[in-house]
């Protein structure tokens, strides 16, 4: 039986003033079909478990620090995929939650990621987003930054390059931004509930 082999894998994180989300995707080519297997066998569930626990363990050998404040990132749910139903081609999804911090109001705030550097062996994508704020500037010591703007930045690295150290993100965060586009989307919604009690 051959075993899957990683072929990509692609993160995407969203900045707001008080966590950071993530959403982590690892694509396989998987010729013996081994997660296809468990999937219709019902024993997925106790494997995508092992697999979140060994990820929880290389996720806290990281050193994720907001504002020189140490912040643990915990996942919260894994599932199994596969691309256009093809059984040869799996993916996992991990969604990850950081712990609660609190980013300065209109002032530069640091987001710092320190992770063990090593050789990765498939090609990665990396992309932050922050939320009522902008991007200031991007430092990164492995990936390569492929587009860049005020609300978003993209990281590439090619199979074999090195992966790790550190890498920054300074973002300036508006609370009144956040808290004047909550307003609007409740007002949207209160109109929408108000137009559904009219139609009936």
């Amino acid at each position: 039986m051959v075993k899957e082999t990683p072929i990509f894998a692609e993160s995407f994180f969203q900045i707001t003033p008080h966590q950071i989300f993530q959403s982590l995707y690892f694509y396989y080519h998987d010729p013996s079909k081994n997660f296809f297997h468990l999937e219709k066998t019902g024993a997925s569930e106790g494997e995508l478990e092992a697999v979140q626990e060994n990820l929880q363990y290389w996720i806290d050998e990281d050193d994720l620090f907001v504002n020189n404040e140490k912040i643990r990132m915990l996942i919260q749910d894994t599932n199994l995929h596969f691309q256009e139903n093809d059984p040869f081609f799996p993916f996992l999804f991990f969604s990850i939650e950081s712990q609660y911090y609190q980013l300065y109001n209109e002032r530069v705030n640091e987001i710092h990621l320190y992770a063990k550097p090593e050789k990765i062996p498939y090609p990665a994508i990396s992309c932050w987003e922050v939320f009522t704020g902008k991007i200031i500037s991007v430092e990164s010591n492995s990936f390569n930054i492929i587009s860049h703007d005020k609300t978003h930045t993209t990281f590439y690295l090619t199979k074999g390059e090195i992966i790790g150290g550190d890498e920054r993100i300074f973002v300036n965060i508006s609370l009144e931004k956040q808290n004047s586009e909550e307003s609007t989307r409740l007002k949207k919604i209160e109109k929408k509930e108000t137009m559904l009690v009219r139609k009936r």
